[in-house]
Order: structure tokens, then C-alpha cells, then sequence
């Protein structure tokens, strides 16, 4: 009994010190306080728009009695465009927790991706997130202009006239899609020319565009052709661009025939075996009026 009483004594006093330290001007009142941040999220992604861009990320802090400002710095990754940047310091305003990392692309332009990890200089709060991995793959905004005619005069000699197609235009760029084009052929008359050489309905589209010189460039693309019927060998409608420097070809013919009517003159070749050479204004496109 007397040790229990003494034991309670004890605790007492412990509880009693342990109450009368803990002051208006205690050590926990006067200690600082270690400013900490975090992005709310790890990851950003988003398909841009081509040209000028600017992204809007947001950071926060722990503690927002006064006014401050951090750096924040952008590491690129691997083949990212040059003409990224991070407006940098970024400011909290006193009595705030939060801010926004303003990150700026002069001139996007497809197709290639920016890349990297946005940090902060700065202690990172215990739970939150340190760094935000960016990926923005920059893509066109497509927008259909209606029904065109096209005609590829080297895959389709046996055909009467032009095939109706739709044409798609990229918003604010003289470059155009044009929707499968082969589908209509291969599945009608296309089959009494080229028989089991036929493969697939060809490709989803073709795409081609302006030149800063008024000449026309494409994308090269398989035609759905196989050479000699055999697997392995498609017949690929190449750009010249594709072919190394003394080859012959070039891309004098790849133009605005007139105003809306271009024409384009594909290599014909197949990987490995050789080709047809290059087809003189064989694929012709009309723009819908």
C-alpha cells in the first residue's frame, strides 16, 4: 500500500509539471515551423493544340502566414523540344496555401512530345508529391470539310472514275486527310484487277500538306497491295523524301495541279524486292468546293 501511495505521489507531480510548462510562451508557441510544399498530383498529361501553349500546374504549402517564393526548375527528358520553359520564382501570397507553376511552349508542333519532370526547391511536405513526370504530345485538331473525289491511277487503272472520300482539314494548317481512300475500290471493282494481290481496304487515310514553297509533301502509307500475293510483301505508296540522296526521285510533282486539286506521284515499292519507281501525278485528290 505504501508503495502504490508513493508511485501515485510521484505521477502527480510529473502531471502537475508537465501542466504548468505548457505557457503562452512555451518551447512549442516559439519553435519554428518547417515550411514544407507539394504538387497535388505526380503525373500531368495532355494532348496540345499546335503553336503557342501555356500550362497551368498547381503547388501548395503547409504553412501560409506570410508572403514567400520558391523556385521551381523543368528537366526535360529525351528528344523534348527546345522552346520549353517554367516561370520561375513562383510567389505565395500571405495567407495562402496554394499557387500556380506557370510553364509556357513558344510553337508546338506535331508530331513530336514534350517531356520532363517539374521539381521545386524546397522541403517536401511528409505526405505529398515532389515531383510531376510531363508528358504533352502535341496533335492536330481535325475538322471534316465534306465530300472530295480521289483517284490513285497506278492502283486503280481498271476504275471508271474518281471515288467519292471524306476530306478532313487541320484547323489553322493548309494539311489535309483524306479518309479511306482505297475502301470503296477494293471492295467493288478493285478485286477484277488485282485479285488475292489485295490484302487489306487499304489505309485509314492519307495525309498530306503544304510546303512553305507551294509544294505538297504526304505521309507514306501501305496501298493494301501484297507483291505477288505473298505475305510479307506489301506495295507501299513512299514519299521521295524516303529514299536516300542520288536516288532520282524528288518531289517537283507533288503540287496544287490547280486551286483545291492536288496531285502527288508515290514511289511504288516493296522492302527487300524493289519497286515500280516513281508514278507521275498517280494520286489525284479533289478538295470538296
Amino acid at each position: 500500500m505504501k508503495i502504490y501511495k508513493k508511485i501515485s505521489a510521484a505521477a502527480s507531480i510529473i502531471a502537475v509539471a508537465m501542466m504548468t510548462s505548457c505557457s503562452d510562451k512555451g518551447y512549442w508557441d516559439e519553435a519554428p515551423r518547417e515550411q514544407a510544399y507539394y504538387f497535388m498530383t505526380a503525373t500531368y498529361n495532355e494532348t496540345l493544340n499546335p503553336g503557342a501553349n501555356e500550362i497551368v500546374i498547381p503547388i501548395e504549402r503547409i504553412y501560409t502566414e506570410t508572403t514567400e517564393s520558391i523556385n521551381v526548375v523543368f528537366t526535360p527528358g529525351e528528344d523534348c523540344p527546345s522552346d520549353i520553359s517554367v516561370e520561375s520564382p513562383v510567389t505565395f501570397e500571405a495567407g495562402s496555401n496554394s499557387t500556380n507553376v506557370i510553364v509556357k511552349i513558344a510553337n508546338a508542333v506535331p508530331p513530336y512530345t514534350y517531356s520532363g519532370t517539374l521539381s521545386f526547391e524546397g522541403t517536401k511536405s511528409y505526405s505529398g508529391v515532389s515531383d510531376v513526370e510531363f508528358k504533352c504530345p502535341v496533335a492536330y485538331t481535325w475538322t471534316s470539310l465534306g465530300k472530295g473525289a480521289f483517284i490513285d491511277a497506278w492502283v486503280m487503272d481498271n476504275a471508271a472514275d474518281m471515288f467519292e472520300v471524306e476530306i478532313l482539314k487541320a484547323d489553322g494548317f493548309e494539311r489535309y486527310r483524306v479518309i479511306e481512300p482505297y475502301k470503296e475500290y477494293y471492295t467493288t471493282v478493285g478485286p477484277e484487277s488485282w485479285e488475292d494481290w489485295i490484302s487489306t481496304t487499304g489505309p485509314a487515310y492519307i495525309e498530306f500538306w503544304e510546303n512553305a514553297d507551294g509544294k505538297l509533301s504526304f505521309n507514306s502509307y501501305a496501298t493494301g497491295l501484297l507483291y505477288q500475293a505473298t505475305p510479307g510483301q506489301p506495295i507501299g505508296a513512299y514519299s521521295w523524301t524516303a529514299f536516300a540522296e542520288g536516288s532520282g526521285y524528288n518531289g517537283d510533282n507533288d503540287v496544287w495541279y490547280e486551286p483545291g486539286f492536288a496531285v502527288l506521284s508515290p514511289v511504288y515499292y516493296i522492302n527487300g524486292v524493289g519497286g515500280f519507281g516513281q508514278q507521275k501525278y498517280a494520286v489525284q485528290i479533289v478538295l470538296p468546293e
